[in-house]
């Protein structure tokens, strides 16, 4: 049976329950990035020995192949987990795949009762956990801490109801609003501290996207260079219609090791889409290209097609202009400097300047970052 609503709670209640849903959501980022196409659940049991319940079992969903977080927790409680409290950022599933309904599991290990933040919206889990869970005597509450675990899962979210990876795209922008100055090259705009958090930003992506022109430009790496975090690198995909990625480019040099993925156009010239693929490339093919650049709505039908949830771009003007033109952004997040570069400056979305999200976006300052202020840009009409 269904437990009172979350509003019905008392205060005493609901500070104990958001308490341990945010532990779990905690968890449950610590897999972000390592799990697609699953969600990066996070779940915690809890229990009452007499002083107030603590936790008895934690965890994180592994990659595909490997548990989910309710079924590790359960494990971690080992005989705790009768009669225990579990908490879990996203409905339990239902359904029979690489592994086992979590909500049968649940109910297997006597778990008492499910506190879980969120509803999944896949038709294959959608109500049906919370069925299995009510009808083997399990309470169930939900809607705890609902907006923080939305926004955990939210690339599962993005991939169920617009088909397509969230897509998360980052820009470092002057005092005065430039992503750089003509003629003068790569113009160093972020602090330090900045690009550190870009780093832990990016250990929490499924990939990161850029365009054939910033890697002509700037031949990035894409990984994660923080200590001990190398392993954490997201997938690397670059858009590249007539697949002109230089073979001597860093990305292609270590393709067999980062797994490159390129997206051309069908018509990209033979030798160099083989050249990509004797290096250790992946690449895929979109057959539909506007104005001779790759239809940026079918590359991102591709990376679903492939399995990725959320990917952080971080391409220049050019991608910058036709994402957020063909209305594909979810979030935009701005790392606003504190230099000068003046009137040669060049706009971030092409012609057109921050100004032109005034009307379709909701702007946040985040948090001073040193130097820095970070801004998040979301749009007004989205899930």
């Amino acid at each position: 049976m269904a437990l009172s609503g979350y509003k019905a709670l008392d205060a005493k209640e609901r500070v104990e329950h958001e308490r341990f849903m945010a532990a779990a959501i905690s968890y449950g980022i610590r897999a972000k990035g390592r799990t697609w196409p699953n969600p990066p659940v996070g779940a915690i049991l809890t229990k009452d020995f007499g002083d107030g319940p603590v936790i008895v079992g934690q965890g994180a969903t592994l990659p595909p192949g490997g548990s989910h977080a309710e079924v590790l927790a359960i494990k971690d409680a080992g005989e705790h987990a009768q009669g225990a409290t579990a908490y879990v950022t996203l409905e339990p599933c239902a359904h029979y795949g690489r592994t086992g309904p979590c909500a049968r599991a649940l109910v297997a290990a006597g778990v008492a009762r499910v506190v879980y933040g969120t509803a999944d919206p896949n038709p294959a889990v959608a109500g049906r956990g919370k069925k299995i869970l009510e009808e083997g005597g399990v309470d169930v509450l939900i809607g705890i801490l609902e907006k923080d675990c939305r926004q955990a899962v939210r690339g599962h979210i993005s991939r169920i109801l617009n088909e397509r990876p969230f897509v998360q795209l980052k820009m470092a922008v002057s005092k005065d609003g430039y992503i750089g100055k003509r003629g003068a090259g790569q113009v160093a705009i972020s602090s330090p501290l900045s690009r550190q958090l870009v780093h832990a930003m990016r250990a929490q992506m499924d990939a990161i996207v850029v365009g054939i022109g910033t890697v002509l430009e700037d031949d990035p790496e894409l990984s994660v260079r923080l200590p001990g975090m190398a392993h954490r690198s997201p997938q690397p995909v670059v858009f590249d219609s007539q697949a002109r990625i230089p073979l001597s480019s860093k990305l292609v040099q270590n393709a067999e090791i980062n797994s490159l993925w390129v997206v051309i156009g069908e018509h990209a010239p033979d030798h160099r889409v083989s050249a990509l693929e004797r290096e250790g490339v992946t690449v895929i093919v979109n057959d539909c290209l506007r104005n001779g650049k790759v239809c940026l709505d079918k590359a991102l039908d591709a990376l679903y097609m492939h399995g990725l949830s959320q990917i952080m771009v971080e391409g220049g003007a050019e991608l910058a202009h036709g994402l957020l033109q063909q209305d594909l952004v979810d979030e935009l997040l701005i790392f606003q400097g504190a230099n000068l570069i003046g009137s040669d400056g060049i706009q971030p979305f092409g012609f057109e300047g921050l100004e032109s999200l005034r009307d379709g976006y909701n702007k946040q300052m985040l948090r001073p970052v040193g130097e820095d202020l970070l801004w998040r840009y979301t749009p007004k009409e989205r899930f």
